[in-house]
């Protein structure tokens, strides 16, 4: 098409291609619906008994196990309890200070570690701890049926079925749990019910 821009000055040849050849094709642009914007955001919640994550403690957890040697064990039945208090030095699982109150017992656990690499599966178990440390502070208590887990530097993958009563604070967010039903708010937002958990994340 033609056009003069402003009067007095040299006429201006604007040349306009368009795919749209049909009359259908024209019609549905006229539609508002066409035109509607989308302001909804799909969410889609997940029930999962295995997780995995990208955690900030993971993160900062990596500073404490970069240089930890390789080692593995494996127990039969086992039942444990204990105090740690790990003082502040420069040296791999020490890096981060922390003070722990734990009990442990079940049958069957295999554990493999080197640097910020580390697998772990449990038969049936029953464990209690509570923990304070530069990142968080938690208590928990735990009974299982059977679990697997790994950790590779930032990423944590679980699998298992279990419940957990207790609380915890930290850079992951805050969570309280009672018989494995409870909430978890922060980076990844979850409800969960009985062991099973349905989790959104906001990041």
């Amino acid at each position: 098409m033609d056009m003069k821009l402003r009067k007095g000055q040299p006429r201006v040849d604007f040349k306009v291609l368009s795919d749209i050849h049909t009359s259908t094709q024209r019609k549905e642009l006229r539609k508002l619906t066409t035109w509607k914007p989308k302001t909804e955001i799909q969410k889609e919640p997940r029930l999962e008994l295995a997780s995995a994550n990208v955690g900030l403690s993971n993160i900062i957890h990596m500073v404490d196990t970069w240089e930890r040697p390789a080692d593995a064990s494996a127990e039969g039945t086992y039942a444990r309890s204990g105090v740690e208090i790990i003082k502040p030095e420069n040296r791999p699982m020490h890096r981060i200070p922390r003070a722990r109150v734990f009990a442990e017992a079940g049958v069957g656990q295999a554990r493999a570690e080197f640097s910020v690499f580390e697998a772990e599966a449990k038969g049936p178990n029953a464990c209690a701890s509570a923990e304070a440390s530069a990142v968080g502070a938690r208590a928990m208590a735990r009974a299982e049926i059977a679990s697997a887990s790994a950790i590779a530097g930032p990423v944590d993958v679980t699998l298992g079925l279990g419940l957990d009563t207790g609380a915890s604070v930290g850079l992951d967010g805050v969570e309280v749990k009672f018989l494995g039903t409870g909430f978890k708010y922060g980076p990844k937002t979850s409800l969960s019910f009985l062991g099973s958990e349905v989790s959104c994340a906001v990041m």
